[in-house]
């Protein structure tokens, strides 16, 4: 069997020919900082998301820490944090100079949980970051009910999820106080290199977002605050505008592959557990996990057959000596803790087609036969 690749960079020729065709139009006018095609992104990514605002950054790890910034948040107040998930968020609290209060994920799933995000809260606690994980919506409306109650605000990061819009409810990162983007080529909607957005539907941080992304300028030479060069660059913004138009697209195919996983796994009463479904059909599934007692085992088999299986993530953030010490409270995460040593993730995504789907299910398969 032809090796199954996890994630594939590789573009369409007619789709690269499109994406050089812009990247000639700027480079002919010189346009390399700023510009038309920035402008262009920003406007069809908010209207696309359903904020007003829209800001491109330079990646999605600078996006959560001026997003921080913005808010105007207490000095050395409590910033809660998954603690399973992509390093980010805790890496922009602990920069930021706030408490790191880490909350553990659902029993479930892999997004906060509810309860343990209740007992994390304090008298200090300023704001939430949840992260929209692997594809999955967390449950906004009981988080933005929490928020409301204690006078908090929150933070979206969305880098998984782009594209993921509920009929019962709005676009994730037009839901919190603001919404955070990673645009990193992996990403359901990636770029060529690094790149990121924010979104809001403050005026007043959306503003202050921007002054602190261009140094602190609001006019040349003419700067109120320390800011930071933190810019999505026009090349990128033009690859983005391109690759914009087929998210949905892509996104569709994505959902159909993770369904007949889904129905074969359950069809073959695999012992897996499927962790990543929804109620909404909201789940963009940038990537399908599934939950083993022998996870390393399958993988291995798996790697055999020529399908690549991946781990993420087999860390948890209170077990990183970056975090360990730096998180203000302690609290049970043993959900966390067993995501992390069971949990993999197959194949997905658009350098797939069904042939291929089907190769990975009759691989896992074997993986119990």
């Amino acid at each position: 069997m032809k090796k199954i690749n996890f994630i594939s960079l590789k573009s369409s020729k007619s789709r690269n020919e499109k994406i050089l065709k812009r990247l000639d139009g700027l480079i002919k006018k010189s346009e390399f900082i700023g510009g038309s095609s920035v402008e262009k992104f920003e406007n069809s990514f908010s209207k696309y998301v359903g904020s007003k605002y829209c800001l491109g950054v330079a990646n999605g790890t600078d996006a959560l820490e001026i997003a921080i910034e913005s808010l105007n948040l207490p000095k050395k107040s409590e910033i809660i944090v998954p603690n399973f998930t992509f390093l980010s968020p805790a890496e922009a609290v602990v920069r930021g100079g706030y408490k790191l209060v880490l909350c553990d994920v659902s029993e479930n799933g892999f997004n906060l949980d509810l309860e343990s995000l209740k007992k994390s809260l304090s008298s200090k606690t300023s704001a939430i970051i949840v992260v929209h994980l692997f594809g999955m919506r967390c449950q906004m409306k009981e988080i933005m009910k929490i928020a409301k109650d204690n006078k908090i605000k929150v933070i979206e990061d969305c880098s998984q999820a782009h594209g993921n819009k509920s009929n019962k409810d709005k676009h994730v990162g037009s839901i919190g106080d603001i919404g955070t983007f990673s645009f990193y080529p992996t990403k359901n909607l990636g770029a060529f290199g690094d790149a990121g957005a924010l979104t809001t539907d403050s005026k007043k941080i959306y503003s202050k977002a921007k002054k602190i992304a261009n140094h602190g300028r609001v006019d040349t030479y003419d700067h109120i605050l320390a800011g930071r060069n933190s810019r999505l660059d026009s090349f990128q913004a033009a690859i983005l505008n391109e690759k914009i138009c087929f998210l949905d697209e892509q996104n569709n195919l994505r959902k159909l592959q993770a369904s007949f996983y889904i129905e074969q796994i359950k069809k073959l009463k695999l012992p897996l557990s499927i962790l990543n479904q929804d109620t909404d059909k909201s789940n963009v599934y940038h990537q399908f996990v599934l939950a083993a007692n022998n996870r390393n085992e399958i993988i291995q088999k798996l790697n055999d057959k020529n399908v690549d299986a991946k781990i993420y993530y087999p860390k948890t953030l209170n077990k990183m000596i970056a975090f360990r010490r730096k998180s203000s409270k302690k609290y049970n995460l043993k959900n966390s803790e067993f995501l992390s040593k069971h949990i993999f993730s197959l194949p997905i995504g658009p350098h797939l087609n069904k042939k291929d789907i089907e190769n990975v299910v009759f691989a896992l398969e074997s993986c119990f036969s």
